[in-house]
């Protein structure tokens, strides 16, 4: 199915042209009417006994979640945020005296750094590749694997914009024997990819960017090989293997990725993130990513030589544009002031289209910016 131009009328966006979708994706009309139907509704008519219609809407959640990455929706556990199923994982891996080390790249996220040097309470010590080249070079990576525990790969950065070579490197840790984990929070909804093709034993996203499905709904994919070597330590009633089973002395962890679920879940978030990736998936992630790398090139195409810094290959790049200004303040408050919404990292305006975008939008950027291009 090709993108309707009037493809914003299945969402509700902010005033201007919106390119912010690296940071939060807009909201899907959709969504107002789940939660009404699937959170407010069971609440009101049925109180305690809305729990089943609860769970339900969050079955839907694992069920978008995994037409979206390919996988079964047994494998796929619901999470508040990436930081908090990396916890999970690196808290629950099985204890390998003789491997301490998480293989980290400079240029992840920072709460994953975060996350990792907490891990020192474990004996787990982080080690980075440099940020650069070497990130997205598997020989770099090679040498990083050897005798490492865990190996977190960032599928797309959110800052240059470059999608590392995932499958090879995954090739690499099972060849070393070392768990890796996928975050794939730039590229889901907007890269497509089948975990199955990726190959690593754990992957990782939010609801919040592409997605279009707001805050506190991430999840976490893991292989059933991997999930049953693990014993999460943040663990709850709904990481039993029958929840409402009550009885306190007869804990069964849940199978496979489930068991990384925990106490009582939140609902709601889930229920909105589903509309969100329901919404996507009415016209796919191929078509949605043929879309945006179209007005992605057009302001490639635009720019002069120099002003771009963030990936250029359309076969290497993720859904993200940095530009080089004269002055990246000013530029900025210029593009506040006419509506245009971006924002700045490593020196540099940030901007990312998705499906509602237009290329004429992507001309009146270039136009706008035309006084600040170096």
């Amino acid at each position: 199915m090709s993108i309707a131009a009037d493809i914003r009328a299945k969402f509700e966006m902010p005033e201007g042209i919106y390119l912010l979708n690296h940071s939060v994706g807009c909201l899907p009309r959709a969504a107002r009417r789940a939660l009404e139907d699937h959170w407010f509704g069971p609440w009101a008519e049925k109180g305690s006994d809305g729990w089943g219609d609860w769970i339900a809407a969050v079955d839907h959640f694992r069920e978008m979640v995994a037409r979206l990455i390919g996988a079964q929706p047994d494998d796929i556990c619901p999470q508040t945020n990436l930081s908090g199923g990396l916890s999970k994982i690196l808290c629950a891996l099985p204890v390998r005296e003789d491997r301490r080390k998480i293989v980290l790249c400079e240029e992840d996220f920072p709460t994953v750094g975060f996350v990792a040097a907490a891990a020192a309470h474990f004996g787990l010590e982080t080690e980075f590749i440099p940020r650069g080249e070497a990130a997205t070079d598997p020989d770099v990576w090679a040498k990083h694997l050897d005798g490492a525990h865990v190996a977190f790969i960032t599928h797309t950065f959110s800052n240059r914009s470059a999608r590392l070579p995932v499958a090879e490197i995954m090739r690499l840790a099972r060849e070393r024997d070392v768990f890796s984990v996928v975050d794939a929070v730039q590229a889901s909804g907007v890269i497509p990819y089948a975990v199955d093709d990726l190959g690593a034993d754990f992957l990782l996203g939010t609801s919040v960017k592409f997605l279009c499905g707001g805050s506190g709904a991430g999840f976490l994919w893991a292989t059933k090989d991997a999930a049953e070597k693990c014993s999460p330590v943040d663990t709850g009633w709904f990481s039993h293997e029958n929840p409402f089973e009550f009885d306190i002395r007869n804990y069964r962890v849940a199978p496979g990725a489930r068991r990384f679920w925990g106490g009582t879940p939140s609902i709601a978030p889930y229920v909105v993130a589903a509309a969100g990736i329901e919404t996507l998936l009415q016209f796919g992630v191929e078509a949605i990513h043929a879309h945006n790398q179209s007005l992605i090139d057009r302001l490639h195409e635009g720019l002069p030589e120099g002003a771009l810094a963030s990936e250029r290959d359309r076969a290497r790049r993720g859904n993200a544009v940095l530009i080089r200004v004269t002055d990246k303040e000013e530029a900025l408050e210029k593009m506040k002031s006419l509506s245009i919404r971006m924002d700045t990292r490593e020196g540099c305006l940030r901007l990312s289209p998705h499906l509602y975008n237009t290329m004429e939008e992507m001309d009146l950027v270039l136009e706008a910016l035309g006084p600040f291009l170096k």
